[in-house]
């Protein structure tokens, strides 16, 4: 049996765009993640039901193209499946759509932690993870590999708030693409539309920890690498590409 095709219409909000009326990479990312939390109702993996057993759903890899951004007031329909199980990542894909026409894809992997361990849950899977979509085009979500001949520099620093925090205590995975393009000069920013986000996830982030971003410019190219240090430890790293 394959999984349904989870579909979902809203309109783009004010406060979700940036100076030019976009929709931003943040609350693109936002509606992502609640699109998979109801994509995994269908199998018996909801959050409620992951909590009653000690676990949750952590993201693990994000990499979403946009092809065009929509814009304030634009009423677009997301659509979401799973794609399969890999070893203890369940990758997830998504298509955004408006007037019909496909404007971003994205895909996903995810891992199942053990709440009270902080650490992967390497049981069998508490849902029937067979039930995916067999049709499926778009690849499964891969690791960033930075070049060897890029340098990094100082991008700033950021705390991590009471406002970053999710319910499960830890920096929400959707603040992290805010904090990436940040780093990035303004003047740069205004100039050029960023089109390709691609994020992987090694370690969480908790209230009070200082984060130190560092973000280096591929040569000859319009593709920036964003890493974040929490307390010493690489917590994540961004790829940005205009």
């Amino acid at each position: 049996m394959s999984a349904p095709i989870v579909s979902e219409k809203f309109v783009i909000q004010s406060y979700e765009t940036d100076v030019k009326a976009r929709f931003k990479p943040t609350f693109l990312q936002d509606h992502l993640q609640e699109a998979a939390y109801h994509g995994s109702e269908f199998c018996g993996a909801s959050y409620e039901q992951l909590r009653e057993k000690n676990l949750f759903w952590a993201l693990n890899r994000m990499h979403f193209h946009v092809y065009e951004w929509p814009l304030w007031n634009d009423e677009v329909e997301l659509r979401t499946w799973s794609r399969a199980q890999v070893g203890p990542l369940y990758h997830r894909n998504f298509r955004l759509f408006k007037d019909g026409k496909v404007i971003a894809e994205a895909t996903s992997a995810w891992t199942i932690l053990d709440l009270a361990a902080r650490s992967i849950w390497r049981g069998e899977a508490p849902f029937d993870a067979s039930l995916h979509y067999d049709e499926d085009t778009l690849p499964f979500c891969s690791k960033i590999v930075i070049p060897r001949d890029i340098v990094f520099e100082k991008g700033g620093e950021r705390d991590a708030l009471y406002s970053d925090l999710d319910t499960n205590s830890h920096v929400n995975n959707c603040v992290y693409p805010g904090w990436a393009v940040d780093t990035l000069p303004l003047e740069y920013l205004m100039d050029r539309d960023l089109h390709d986000v691609q994020i992987c996830y090694y370690h969480e982030i908790h209230a009070g920890d200082k984060v130190e971003l560092l973000r280096a410019k591929a040569p000859n190219s319009e593709v920036w690498y964003v890493q974040g240090l929490a307390n010493g430890t690489q917590a994540f790293v961004i790829r940005l590409e205009f």
